[in-house]
């Protein structure tokens, strides 16, 4: 009944308001047709067609002389404008997945029976009122970058890859916030928001990067919104067979004195094809694609060496099928398995801390979509995922095998490395299985309506049920326990931790109290919008989003029921009324879905509970050696810790139990992000650009609160917890300004194409980090113990990037047809200096008086230096491509080809990360305490930047070295 009412409002809306639908990113041409007078000329009959397209589509002018054909395939077209008494036209022109391309014509009283058939330059750069870039395969593939999903979306103005672990940021927004769609299938990780290699790179027909302006049609995300397609067949058999050659030994080594290479050619073989089975009735297309590289990494600290190898199979099967020329259905499956030798998690210093893990993916799709009158049309889509992970972690469960010890001295990234054993536990409860799926379906209406007074609109309406799955016992290490230790003697290769006993190492509890059902995330959404086209100068985008979230935890508890409006106005003048200069204006509320670390904060179900006590008996490895190595050092602590209470023990910080002392309060809603825009754009001659600002302001985002008003709650024996509550925090603050230009210009032989943005991600919290993905604001909890000015200031967060520059050139050289075709790819890649949230650690307790906590505070971050005040090095990189490929006259339409790509030519060696820790009495007895609510600390008596900072800790801590790679295949 639910679903019934949200599916009725989302129809009533559509008399009002309309958009193209989130689906299978096909594109939409329409247009006003007038005669030399300028009057509208009605009843013209317009026909597309396209070797991307089932037969041909057709549509008649309406009384107003308007018109519009929807759910076109990406791809080239012949439009061709005729009515009885005026001359023909046919335009040549290019159709871009997910936008609509605006075409006009004039048709002049007939002298002759002939068709004008005229070529228009296909842009990449499209004038809307949408902020966005396209890359076609065919033109990354002479260029110097990688074929993949992720290697297109960083070439585009406002994308960037400054997130924990080089995860992608979209216009300021959190790496977790943006979407990915592939073939209109939401392909997004769970937890940490980036996109699943579930595509086949020589299968990739285009890619859209939506950064700015996006309509309703689109919703649950904060950054931006990227589309991929792939392709599907056709009415001539067609494909493909390549083989790319990588070698470890091929990359140039970077300055970290340890860094190795293996010395190992790796082939990834590629194959695709695809034709009819029925002439303009039913295609097929098939790809795949297989992989077992293998690569030298470095450990960090030691800079021992050692070898990880991934064998890697993605598959991929479409099925497309014209009913009738009105009526269209795509069906389409995907599937990825790896399994990965000698993996990690986070920063590891020794081979104890690897594991074999694998992981097994699939993607289900059905499209449909129908032509039911001239005006109205219909789209539905089903689509699933599911990405299951296994075995990851140690596989010993005792107390010295399977803890692992983090060095609390060095930070690198927002981490502490660690060695002995690895992260997770691959043996618990019955092993690690851990499922990350989705579920998504829609319907959508849509109505074309032309009028004489207001011009026309194309009126969308939809309705969207989107569920998120996520179900794992997160056991964080075998033995349920690890070691924070004050710091590590480093010999060789050789690791020695130190345990004091001046409250500088910690003893770590992680068990999980509550086996998961899994979680269960839902968001019910109705859009609606407006593409209104007033008249030659004017149109507007108007529209609006409403998303109800309804979500259950992994212990099958409800924790979220919110509901958000989401409007949307973009307008659009056209100045000269011909295309050529355009302004556009927008204002947009984005609203992201639920996150799943938000809906398990509280939840017991497959979380760790987390208690956490000083370390106080012998200290081990403080004075001269001999040292003890982890197998000695840990039976001393263990002998200590259980003769003295053990888990029984009074802890050092207040507990974290998940459905106990953490809870989700009923108030949380999902965050939002306003944005206004602004933008011009030119085309002139060979030339086109477009200027555009962005300014956004988050807002929402999550937070923990604990005070003296948040209670307390008992565990089954009567001991008492300070309880944790989970909602938005009004604290937490984070705005983005940008400023973006696209240019590009063709001439003979030479395309160029170059983007910069300027930029400014400036707040007092962060977000999310490499350990946790997504994480919320601590300011609201223990307010007494800390203060704004020092624990949480405004400043630079952690990714902003002031500069970024892309600049791509290809080049055909002129060489003999007999030579076959030659093209030259460079691109310039220029990007300043990535901020760095940088602080040290303090104890506040001796300063402040209990107002009542059980368990107040003791650890408090404090900013010594401006936050993003250290940024790590300018990065430049030159990187060459050169393509050959040559007609086979035997085979009808085939090629050979080879294509080399050299990167960042001159091996620079910028550092991108490295160890950014700071020094206080809490970790390093050197330093005194010092009172944070009325001393100014002075560095080299309270505090000091340790002792390796801004050093890189690792080889892939500098950007990536020069490397070589080339591929080989045929075309046919």
């Amino acid at each position: 009944m639910f679903h019934r009412l949200l599916l009725a409002f989302a129809l009533i809306l559509a008399t009002v308001a309309g958009a193209a639908a989130q689906g299978n990113p096909t594109g939409t041409i329409s247009g006003h047709v007038a005669d030399p007078d300028g009057l509208a000329v009605p009843g013209a009959t317009v026909t597309a067609a396209s070797p991307a397209l089932q037969g041909v589509r057709t549509a008649v002018t309406s009384a107003n002389g308007d018109y519009i054909i929807p759910f076109l395939p990406a791809g080239e077209y012949d439009v061709t404008f005729e009515l009885q008494g005026f001359r023909g036209v046919t335009r040549k022109v290019s159709v871009k997945m997910a936008a609509t391309r605006s075409l006009d014509v004039t048709l002049a009283v007939a002298q002759l029976a002939e068709t004008i058939t005229v070529t228009g330059q296909a842009g990449e750069i499209v004038p809307t009122a949408t902020i966005a870039a396209n890359f076609k395969k065919e033109a990354l593939e002479r260029l110097p970058v990688g074929r993949a999903l992720n290697d297109a979306v960083l070439l585009a103005p406002a994308v960037a890859g400054n997130g924990p672990s080089g995860n992608i940021m979209i216009s300021g927004g959190l790496s977790f916030e943006s979407q990915y769609l592939v073939n209109g299938v939401v392909i997004n990780e769970n937890l940490r928001g980036q996109a699943l290699n579930l595509f086949i790179e020589d299968a990739i027909q285009e890619t859209k990067v939506s950064t700015g302006a996006i309509s309703a049609e689109y919703g649950r995300f904060g950054g931006g919104v990227v589309n991929m397609i792939t392709k599907s067949g056709g009415n001539q058999f067609s494909g493909s067979f390549r083989t790319t050659f990588d070698n470890d030994a091929w990359r140039s080594l970077t300055p970290y004195p340890t860094d190795a290479t293996v010395d190992a050619i790796t082939p990834t073989y590629e194959m695709t094809a695809g034709g009819p089975i029925l002439k303009d009735k039913l295609w097929y297309f098939g790809a795949g694609r297989f992989t077992k590289p293998e690569r030298g990494l470095t450990l960090a600290v030691t800079g021992g060496n050692y070898t990880t190898t991934n064998d890697e199979r993605r598959y991929e099967g479409k099925i497309t099928y014209a009913l009738n020329p009105k009526n269209n259905v795509k069906l389409g499956y995907t599937k990825r398995t790896t399994q990965v030798s000698n993996n990690r998690f986070g920063t590891i210093m020794d081979a104890a801390s690897l594991y074999d893990n694998s992981t097994d993916q699939h993607v289900y799709t059905g499209n449909y979509t129908s032509v039911l009158s001239n005006n109205l049309f219909v789209e539905g889509q089903y689509s699933k995922k599911i990405s299951a992970t296994m075995d990851t972690g140690s596989r010993f469960t005792d107390l010295v095998k399977g803890t692992p010890i983090s060095d609390r001295s060095r930070l690198i990234g927002t981490a502490s490395p660690v060695f002995n054993s690895p992260t997770f536990c691959a043996v618990c409860g019955g092993g690690w299985l851990e499922h990350r799926d989705n579920w998504d379906y829609f319907g959508k209406v849509s109505y074309f309506l032309s009028t004489s007074k207001t011009g026309s609109h194309n009126i969308v309406a939809g309705f969207d049920n989107f569920k998120e799955w996520r179900k794992n016992d997160n056991w964080q290490s075998g033995s349920q326990y690890n070691i924070a230790a004050t710091k590590t003697i480093i010999d060789g290769a050789t690791i020695y931790p130190v345990f004091q006993n001046d409250n500088t190492t910690f003893v770590n509890y992680l068990p999980i109290l509550q086996q998961s059902v899994g979680n269960d995330i839902r968001t019910y959404s109705t859009y609606a919008n407006d593409a209104w086209r007033l008249s030659n100068h004017l149109s507007f985008n108007i529209g609006a989003r409403f998303d109800l979230n309804r979500s259950k935890d992994q212990s099958g508890t409800s924790v979220v029921r919110d509901s958000q409006w989401s409007p949307r106005l973009g307008v659009t003048w056209d100045i000269q009324g011909n295309g050529n200069w355009t302004t556009n204006v927008g204002f947009a509320r984005y609203v992201a879905g639920i996150s799943t670390a938000l809906v398990d904060a509280g939840s017991a179900g497959g979380r760790q509970a987390s208690f956490s006590w000083n370390y106080q008996g012998p200290s081990v490895n403080t004075g001269a050696g001999p040292y003890l190595t982890a197998d000695k050092a840990l039976p001393i602590l263990w002998d200590w810790f259980f003769a003295n209470g053990g888990n029984n023990r009074t802890t050092r910080t207040t507990p974290n139990i998940p459905g106990l002392s953490t809870k989700v309060r009923g108030d949380v809603v999902s965050p939002s992000t306003n944005e206004v825009s602004l933008g011009v754009a030119n085309i002139v001659g060979r030339a086109e650009w477009r200027l555009d600002y962005v300014h956004r302001k988050s807002v929402d985002m999550y937070g923990d609160f604990l005070n003296l008003s948040t209670g307390k709650v008992p565990d089954s024996t009567g001991r008492q917890f300070d309880l944790t509550l989970v909602s938005n925090s009004p604290q937490a603050r984070r705005a983005y300004d940008g400023l973006t230009a696209d240019a590009g210009y063709r001439w003979s032989r030479v395309h160029v194409r170059a983007n910069y943005t300027l930029s400014k991600t400036w707040g007092n919290f962060n977000g999310e980090n490499v350990g946790s993905g997504p994480i919320r604001a601590t300011f609201d909890t223990f307010p007494e113990y800390r203060q704004e000015s020092w624990n949480y200031p405004m400043g630079y967060n952690p990714g902003d990037q002031r500069h970024k520059m892309r600049a791509l050139v290809s080049y055909a050289v002129p060489v003999p047809e007999s030579v076959g075709r030659i093209d030259l790819g460079l691109v310039q890649r220029t990007d300043s200096g990535v901020a760095v949230d940088v602080n040290g650690s303090v104890d506040t307790r001796p300063y402040v008086t209990n107002p009542g906590y059980i368990t107040p505070i003791g650890s408090v971050a404090y900013y010594f230096t401006p936050r993003g005040d250290f940024r790590w090095d300018p990065v430049y990189s030159t990187d060459l491509a050169v393509t050959w490929g040559k007609r086979l006259p035997p085979l009808r339409n085939s090629e050979v080809f080879f294509r080399g790509v050299i990167t960042n030519v001159f091996n620079n060696a910028a550092r991108t990360r490295g160890d950014i820790g700071i020094n206080t009495r809490f970790n390093n007895t050197a330093y005194q305490a010092f009172n944070p609510f009325t001393t100014t600390p002075v560095q080299g008596v309270h505090w000091n930047y340790s002792d390796t900072f801004g050093q890189p800790a690792n080889f892939d801590d500098y950007q990536p070295a020069r490397l070589f790679s080339f591929s080989v295949g045929l075309r046919f």
